[in-house]
């Protein structure tokens, strides 16, 4: 082995050898357990970002630890193509217009392929064990038929519909929005305090509103029944000022009376509530902003106006007017478009005619389905759970872009009756394809409009199990992968991707999608913030992998702990970098004795207490990494794994063994080789899912010449052996640790290597006394001691005192010309003066009649312990006594 391990240089080198030997190929196979994962296929924005590399590694350390374990894993990796930010690029950076849509969809295409091209490039760079030849893609005619044929099925229960609606639209995108793809931010903001006279009377009833510019929508105000203030008015009418329109006074209990003035008025539409009231109520419905975020004729003189404008200017006029009467600076949650973070635009709800799936009637369902699965870490359950007890309204699955899956319905302008596309066309565009009948099977009428909307990406994704397993395409292939084994994920899209996969697998097979679901955290910046260019702390795998390998990288994710935010730290991956650097000096040291030793013909050989302790605490360390692993919680065992392989494998084990390894008796030479030999093939196998290279690269060259296997990724996990399990051993594996890690202490204060002989060490044991016999080869041997001694019984000690002066520094200027005399009279009396100080923390006395008070800060004593008249130096360990003789 090289002298130091370069990932530069064997990264690549191994990534090239598991493609060209197909080491992660996939095939059917009904004699082992199959296991097929779920995998996230990201947006292909073009590159990975730390996030990628986080979830996509967890991954990978399943697929690897799972193939050792005996499963045939199925692990496929496929890419979501559509979306509004591929059309955005085409639009801005290559000047191509929605106007032209095939020559627009031709080049949404064309990047689409160069980003999956460099994305996968990425993945293969981080190590990832995906077999490549199953890779799919959301814009191919295979998948984009399978999602319409899903379509197809969804509109055969009658659960696919279109409606006039209100649904969430985002004015800078141009297009309707799914509940999943908005959120409210904490905002500053101001609540306007407006007063709206009652209809035909000197009165009126204040309102609270963050949108007066919504007043031209307005339909009703709602005040609490059984609030006070307003129980005369209910019933009654305002008039609202400047739009000159009445609108009634309703009593609701939805109405908060400690929010602002406790009467609210209804607008169509400001928010969820107002949806809720206006269908309630059956009220009138008046939209004033239209789909740029402009108001409209409905706004009179404010018509063209931004939203944020228009409130502005209508505070303004209702300030003049003398209606606005206050204006309070507050703290508010505003609904924006969160999915996308180069949006964020405020959200309208507007009126639609869109294209639906029923859900929220199932949901009940759906959470059962749910509560089938096996949620690792559990409560992340209760966020789909919460998310599903809180649907308002159906999914709206329509998109108003070009790049997308078409929607395989055509339907009648006369009667509006839906026309699906036959099974056996798809995929179809009807955009631009004939419909499959030329009249409309309800009224007769030629006039057939395709629809001219493309579908929600989640609509795209939320079928990747089905579309990895085959579904209504090969039944063995379904029957043996379905539902998969893992659906691994982020917990920030538990409400979209998790949701909408259950529900549509459970609508079309009966059956839940996965056995598990593995949730991870977001990737934090360095700072424990989400990773932000504006706040400078966003760091790319680029800037990560080039310098330290992926090997250290993937570590990093490993210590992620299961659902939680993990934040990027430069010192972590440095560690993990040095760590790995450690392992290949063990590995390397380890060679020349265990590269071309036999193991199998000696591994029954007694083993020394030493060699017993080692590979008890490796048995107890792979017990805990199996259960661990098997509970998709890496962080702890892996951290295990570092501190084993670093502290008891190469500061105290092999320390230990090198005079064996070294020394004349061959059969404790053989023994310590033995144990070697089981303990490093271990953590290598350990090792090999977390940091796979560095674990081909030592592999090929130390065991393969033997084991014979093709790759070290193609070994079994290790095996638990409970005879292996030795508690006295690891007792004595720890003393002989504790006594070491004590005299490597007294050789570093000492100035001496750790390899300087000591002349005479003597070790004073009662009850242990049988202990340390038993490793006194060991702690001799390791330390190079000359001359040893264990010895019944405890020690005769005698403590004098060599040297006794004040602490100049603090006695001197205090008593000036006496510290010569005080200096004198504490070497006349050192006994004295150190009982007093032990005892009473101070000494007093009398130097040419003037009073001297000595504090222990204040006196310097140095005493030196003997032994039968020899000077040495002690330590304890438990009730032993370890003496160091000059």
């Amino acid at each position: 082995m090289q002298k130091t391990y370069d990932p530069k240089e064997i990264e690549p080198k191994w990534q090239k050898f598991w493609l060209d030997e197909r080491i992660y190929k996939y095939e059917l196979d009904e004699k082992r357990p199959p296991y097929s994962i779920d995998t996230p296929p990201p947006f292909t924005s073009g590159t990975l970002h730390l996030g990628h590399v986080l979830s996509h590694t967890w991954i990978d350390i399943v697929a690897r630890y799972k193939r050792m374990r005996g499963y045939n894993v199925l692990f496929p990796q496929g890419f979501d193509n559509h979306g509004l930010p591929t059309e955005l690029k085409v639009e801005k950076e290559f000047g191509i217009s929605k106007d032209e849509p095939e020559r627009f969809l031709k080049k949404c295409i064309e990047w689409t392929w160069e980003a999956i091209e460099a994305m996968r490039n990425q993945f293969i760079r981080i190590g990832y064990s995906a077999d490549w030849e199953l890779e799919y893609h959301t814009m191919d005619d295979e998948y984009k038929a399978l999602v319409q044929k899903s379509l197809l099925e969804f509109y055969k229960k009658g659960m696919l519909y279109q409606d006039k609606h209100p649904v969430y639209w985002c004015p800078r995108c141009r297009t309707s929005l799914a509940k999943a793809e908005v959120g409210y931010v904490e905002e500053d903001g101001y609540l306007y305090y407006i007063k709206l006279p009652i209809a035909g009377e000197d009165d009126y009833i204040p309102i609270a509103t963050t949108r007066p510019e919504l007043m031209p929508a307005c339909v009703a105000v709602f005040v609490h029944p059984d609030d006070e203030r307003y129980k005369d008015k209910v019933g009654k009418k305002v008039r609202l000022p400047i739009f000159e329109r009445e609108v009634p006074i309703i009593a609701d209990e939805d109405v908060d009376p400690e929010f602002g003035t406790g009467a609210v008025y209804n607008c169509t539409y400001g928010d969820e509530q107002d949806v809720v009231w206006q269908k309630r109520y059956n009220l009138p419905v008046i939209i004033a902003i239209d789909e740029d975020g402009t108001l409209n004729e409905n706004a009179g003189k404010y018509k063209g106006l931004k939203a944020e404008d228009a409130r502005e200017k209508i505070a303004e006029d209702l300030e003049k007017l003398g209606f606005l009467y206050q204006k309070k600076k507050v703290h508010h949650r505003v609904l924006r478009h969160t999915e996308r973070s180069s949006c964020k635009a405020s959200i309208e709800l507007l009126p639609k005619k869109q294209w639906f799936i029923k859900v929220k009637d199932f949901t009940d369902e759906i959470i059962k389905v749910a509560e089938q699965i096996n949620w690792y870490p559990e409560d992340m359950f209760l966020r789909l759970k919460d998310w599903a007890e809180s649907m308002d309204w159906d999914w709206v699955i329509s998109r108003q872009r070009v790049f997308g899956t078409p929607i395989p319905f055509w339907v009648c302008r006369d009667c509006g009756e839906i026309i699906p596309a036959r099974e056996e066309d798809l995929p179809v565009d009807p955009r631009f394809d004939k419909p499959p009948v030329e009249r409309c099977p309800k009224c007769g009428s030629t006039n057939l409009e395709g629809a001219k909307d493309v579908l929600d990406c989640w609509v795209d994704s939320s079928v990747s199990p089905l579309a990895i397993t085959k579904w209504g395409k090969d039944e063995r292939w379904f029957k043996i992968n379905f539902p998969t084994a893992l659906r691994p994920q982020g917990h920030e899209i538990i409400r979209t991707w998790a949701f909408y996969t259950i529900f549509r697998s459970y609508v079309l097979t009966g059956q839940k999608p996965w056995e598990d679901i593995m949730i991870n955290g977001m990737v934090a910046g360095p700072d424990g913030r989400k990773m932000s260019k504006s706040l400078g702390n966003v760091i790319t795998p680029e800037e990560v992998i080039p310098r330290y390998g992926a090997d250290a990288v993937r570590i990093w994710t490993a210590l992620a702990p299961p659902g939680e935010d993990h934040p990027f730290k430069w010192e972590t991956v440095d560690y993990n970098y040095r760590f790995l650097q450690k392992l290949w000096n063990i590995f390397r040291f380890a060679e020349r004795h265990i590269k071309d030793f036999d193991y199998e013909k000696h591994k029954e050989i007694d083993l020394e207490p030493i060699d017993r302790w080692i590979l008890s605490r490796l048995h107890r360390l792979i017990r805990f990494a199996t259960g661990e692993m098997d509970s998709y919680r890496f962080n702890l065992f892996t951290r295990e794994l570092m501190n084993f392989v670093w502290h008891e494998v190469a500061d105290d084990y092999i320390e230990m063994i090198k005079y064996r390894l070294y020394g004349d008796d061959e059969g404790s030479r053989l023994k310590a080789k033995v144990a070697l030999h089981e303990l490093l093939y271990n953590i290598l196998l350990l090792l090999a899912p977390l940091a796979p290279h560095i674990a081909e690269e030592i592999y090929q060259d130390i065991f393969k010449p033997k084991i014979g296997a093709k790759s070290v990724h193609l070994l079994e996990w290790p095996k638990y052996t409970e005879e292996r399990i030795d508690e006295e051993a690891e007792k004595l594996g720890e003393l002989a640790s504790e006594v070491v890690g004590i005299m490597r202490r007294y050789k570093n204060s000492h100035g001496l290597s750790l390899n300087t002989k000591l002349k005479h060490v003597a070790i004073y044991a009662t009850d242990s006394y049988d202990t340390f016999k038993s490793i006194e080869k060991d702690i001799a041997g390791t330390m190079n001691i000359e001359k040893l001694e264990i010895i019944k019984g405890e020690p005769e000690l005698e403590e004098r005192i060599t040297e006794i002066k004040p602490n100049f520094k603090l006695v001197g200027p205090k008593y000036g010309k006496l510290v010569p005399k005080i200096s004198k009279y504490l070497v006349e009396n050192a006994g004295e003066v150190s009982i007093a100080l032990k005892e009473k923390g101070k000494i007093e006395f009398e130097i040419d009649g003037q009073r001297i008070t000595l504090g222990k800060d204040e006196v310097v004593i140095r005493k030196t312990v003997f032994s039968e008249g020899e000077e040495v130096e002690t330590a304890v360990v438990g009730e032993a006594v370890i003496l160091f003789f000059a």
